[in-house]
């Protein structure tokens, strides 16, 4: 059963180990304007809040100092993320984010007796980078690596983001078989100087992949994906 909230993990504010902190990790959105909805009308940033403190846990139990960035909620301005991350000394920045639709592809359904909207035309996880980001070749060797990671565990990426319409094109490939796409304007990463990475890890408005996205299994699977990831491009070392 979908909860309308979620029992959140603790944050992890500071560190792991003294000194700088090499991994910020961006919780997408923030309360006033929480993001997509899910089929079941939960707000997007419940499932990165949650989904980030997994992976900040994770890689804290491997010993990766870790920032996490709006976790509260309170970070209404996009172009401060990225700049806090790296006053804390971060060497890599992931902006996690739960994914959605077009609205004409959404149609209503009622759920514990409110309309919401659904839509089964994508599923899927997808990663972005910027051309406007200075460390592009390690933001999308990052990226590689995660996606890669997700595959192997059984995940398939979104190609829907690829879509073209009438008078409009779709976001051009970075690296097709991975899941990674170039989005130069996101703004938390064209305005990153360390190599940034946003991370969709499925479709919320999906109704049987927005069930899965909130279970602990999901989430630990998204987590491990990511340590792996990071590992394969050098930002976590031995």
């Amino acid at each position: 059963m979908i909860r309308k909230t979620f029992l959140l993990a603790a944050a992890l504010p500071a560190v792991c180990n003294a000194g700088a902190v090499p991994v910020a990790i961006d919780v997408g959105h923030f309360l006033a304007r929480p993001g997509a909805t899910s089929a079941y009308g939960v707000p997007e940033f419940e499932y990165n809040q949650s989904l980030a403190a997994v992976i900040g846990a994770r890689l804290a139990a491997a010993d990766v100092p870790v920032r996490l960035i709006g976790y509260q909620g309170e970070m209404d301005d996009l172009r401060a993320r990225a700049p806090q991350a790296e006053a804390a000394g971060a060497m890599f920045f992931l902006s996690i984010h739960h994914d959605s639709v077009k609205a004409e592809y959404q149609q209503p359904w009622i759920w514990n007796g409110r309309e919401q909207l659904y839509s089964t035309h994508a599923s899927g996880f997808s990663l972005f980078v910027s051309r406007l980001n200075p460390r592009l070749a390690e933001s999308l060797a990052c990226a590689s690596g995660i996606g890669a990671a997700l595959r192997a565990a059984g995940l398939k990426p979104t190609a829907h983001h690829a879509e073209t319409a009438p008078g409009v094109g779709g976001r051009p490939w970075a690296d097709e078989a991975n899941g990674v796409y170039f989005y130069d304007n996101l703004v938390v990463l064209k305005t990153s100087t360390v190599p940034a990475v946003l991370f969709e890890a499925g479709v919320i408005v999906h109704p049987d992949e927005a069930r899965e996205l909130a279970t602990a299994g999901r989430r630990d699977l998204a987590a491990a994906a990511v340590e792996s990831g990071l590992r394969a491009c050098g930002v976590i070392t031995p």
